[in-house]
Order: C-alpha cells, then structure tokens, then sequence
C-alpha cells in the first residue's frame, strides 16, 4: 500500500530580528533615480552556560539589509552605526557574477519595516551638553522613531 500524498505547504518568508547596526548604511539610487539603501546588522542571543551559571552572548550573527523606496532614504539619513533597529522582511538571495567570473550570491533581508530604536538627533545633542540622552526634549513629530511602508499611512488605527 504505497501511496503519495500531496502536501500542500503554505508559502511563508518573514523574517523579524532586533539587532545593531555594524556600519554606517549606503544610500544610493537605482538607474531610474529610485532609492536603496543597504546596512549590516548583528543580532545574537543570551544564553545561560551550563557549567557555570552565568549568562553569556553567542556569537553575533551579521545580516545583510536592504530597503527600498522613500523608506530607504529616511533609513539613510537618520541611521548610524551603533543603532539598535527592529528590522521586518523577507529573505532574498541575491546572485551576481565576481569580476573574477565567479558566480557568487548571499542571502539578505529585503526590509518591509524597519523601527529605529533610538534617536540619533537626541543622543548627540545629549553628548554636545554632556547630558544623558533621557535628558534631552524631543519635539513631538522627532519623537515617533517607526519608519513604515507608505501603505501603512491609510490604516485608520
């Protein structure tokens, strides 16, 4: 009795991470001027050594992001190296032909979301008064630190 089933398995590519921002990002323009902007996150995770109780870091892991469009502009302006971000997406692998002829391809993250953990206008006005960064005001349309897809601006919650 041998028989094949057929299993239908739903389509699902979503990727949510949190991590830090392992360079400055590169914004730059495709060939009909639309934005792209590309950065490198580290995430990792804690984890409690067994032998000796502590709680450790594993080693990071480092993640290609891409983001397209007006959101790619607002993440080249106003991130940073250092900056704790909250990336949404999809996975993606992208090939590309070596100047040594070489077929080469890495797997990234096309980013749908991305959520800037901190503000950076605030964190360095802080360090020019010597002040901590809670201390400083953020005027109210500073202080909303999402950077979204336009679609999400017709959702009326």
């Amino acid at each position: 009795m041998n028989q094949t089933v057929s299993l239908r398995l739903p389509e699902q590519n979503n990727v949510m991470m949190v991590g830090r921002l392992t360079r400055d990002p590169e914004l730059r323009r495709t060939s009909t001027g639309k934005a792209v902007c590309s950065f490198d996150i580290a995430i990792s995770r804690r984890m409690k050594d067994a032998a000796t109780g502590e709680w450790k870091d594993a080693d990071p892991t480092f993640v290609p992001v891409v983001v397209w469009g007006e959101q790619a502009e607002r993440c080249g302006e106003r991130l940073k190296k250092g900056v704790p971000v909250h990336v949404e997406g999809r996975l993606q692998t992208n090939k590309w032909e070596g100047q040594d002829g070489q077929k080469k391809s890495r797997l990234e993250v096309i980013a749908q979301r991305v959520q800037f953990l901190s503000v950076i206008r605030q964190q360095t006005e802080a360090a020019a008064i010597g002040a901590k960064a809670d201390d400083v005001p953020v005027p109210k349309e500073e202080s909303s630190a999402y950077c979204a897809n336009d679609e999400d601006e017709d959702i009326p919650f």
